[in-house]
């Protein structure tokens, strides 16, 4: 439901690794864990993650609701 493909391409246009966004993020190896598995994470972790790349939250994420677009809960 939820894809950060694009953040990941962010991080890739600025030379930025997993780990270093991580660190800069104050994520845990957990939470960074679920972003690569496209799972849903607090929108304070997506703010923060916002915060160190300068950019919005539509820059980041996309919410696909072709794939399982009902509740996440």
């Amino acid at each position: 439901m939820v894809d950060y493909k694009a953040l990941w391409d962010v991080m890739k246009k600025r030379n930025m690794t997993k780990t270093e966004l991580r660190l800069a993020a104050g994520l845990s190896t957990s939470t960074f864990a679920k972003l690569s598995k496209n799972e849903i994470v607090a929108l304070n972790v997506l703010v923060r993650i916002c915060c160190v790349l300068k950019c919005q939250l539509s820059e980041i994420c996309y919410v696909n609701f072709e794939q399982g677009g009902g509740n996440p809960s």
